[in-house]
């Protein structure tokens, strides 16, 4: 097995970093966990409350994990909501234009979150490094605004979700978490304490869709039920 100095070595810029799901990554991972995301969690996110566990009780084998995108912690609160037989399987979808760019540490962010690259506007090209973890029964989380939101509300979803799962045939977990726009908007580099709650949906097949559009439609739905929001206010945005 190569050694961590040699898989650390430079990669091909905004390319995934494939021994992301090597046993000895996924062992640091899971050992870094409290140090790079449950001290600051536990820290900002004051006070922490969930509904929805339940539905995390019917989740087996691969699925999408779908939150909504309005702070860079949304990440890490989305990861610690899922059981550890989820989490430990579940890779991150990031913009390859800020996480990945040059200068950045792209392998700390692929070690420690589980991040890939994902091309904005790059089709379902981009896509292809997160179907060979599906694939390989592994989950992926995609933010399906795919940007951050800057005032709050939820914006259209783009494909790309809708996309996978009727490809693989796997169900959509929505997550839907406020409060964390209060804890580091979009443009604010240091993060603040605010109280967060997160509503976890339960998952949602595509089966049915007749088209990829539709399928986006259902899950919008979800989001918004979920949200508490009318549908018409968020594909409006």
């Amino acid at each position: 097995m190569a050694t961590i100095a040699t898989a650390l070595s430079p990669q091909k810029p905004a390319q995934p970093h494939a021994w992301q799901t090597q046993i000895w990554a996924t062992t640091l991972r899971r050992a870094g966990r409290p140090w790079v995301m449950s001290r600051h969690i536990n820290h900002f996110c004051d006070p922490l409350t969930m509904e929805g566990r339940e539905h995390l009780d019917v989740v087996r084998g691969p699925i999408i994990v779908m939150p909504n995108h309005s702070s860079h912690m949304d990440t890490p609160v989305a990861l610690s909501m899922l059981p550890e037989r989820i989490r430990s399987k579940t890779y991150v979808g990031a913009a390859a234009d800020r996480f990945y760019r040059p200068g950045k540490r792209t392998w700390w962010f692929s070690l420690f979150y589980g991040t890939f690259p994902i091309h904005r506007g790059g089709g379902s090209a981009t896509l292809e490094y997160a179907s060979k973890l599906l694939n390989s029964g592994a989950s992926v989380l995609l933010f399906p605004e795919g940007t951050r939101s800057v005032d709050g509300e939820m914006a259209r979803f783009h494909h790309g979700v809708s996309m996978m799962a009727m490809k693989h045939d796997i169900p959509v977990l929505p997550i839907y978490m406020e409060g964390l726009r209060n804890v580091m908007p979009k443009g604010q580099r240091e993060p603040q304490p605010a109280a967060v709650h997160v509503r976890i949906g339960a998952p949602v097949s595509l089966a049915t869709a007749s088209s990829v559009p539709a399928g986006t439609s259902m899950l919008e739905e979800a989001m918004c039920e979920l949200a508490g929001i009318p549908l018409a206010a968020a594909v409006a945005a």
